[in-house]
């Protein structure tokens, strides 16, 4: 399971659409979620034995409604799945609150 796929069932279990990179959807409050950097570690043998992914969760609210309670569930949901503690910005704009999380995962190299 990729860090994206945690992602998408993790909005799931919240109950919020999501989509990765662009949503399309018509929902009043919905998730997008990317990679920003992903990378090897953990070398042997000159192969990296471990893959690192760097990803960012955004979170879209009306403005006026109270998100505190769902972007708590969101950070500790994401911790939970073994992504790093997210930190998060959050940013104002015209129509919607954006909370957007950023974290890392540490998976097995797959083949």
């Amino acid at each position: 399971m990729t860090a994206l796929d945690k992602v998408a069932e993790i909005a799931d279990a919240l109950g919020i659409d999501s989509q990765p990179d662009v949503y399309t959807g018509s929902a009043k409050q919905w998730i997008v979620y990317n990679y920003t950097y992903q990378n090897g570690r953990e070398f042997a043998d000159d192969a990296p034995q471990a893959d690192v992914s760097s990803v960012q969760v955004h979170f879209y609210a009306p403005v006026g409604e109270s998100t505190t309670k769902l972007q708590k569930q969101i950070r500790n949901a994401l911790f939970d799945a073994g992504f790093t503690y997210p930190d998060i910005t959050i940013e104002r704009e015209e129509k919607y609150r954006h909370i957007i999380f950023e974290c890392d995962i540490e998976e097995e190299r797959e083949a």
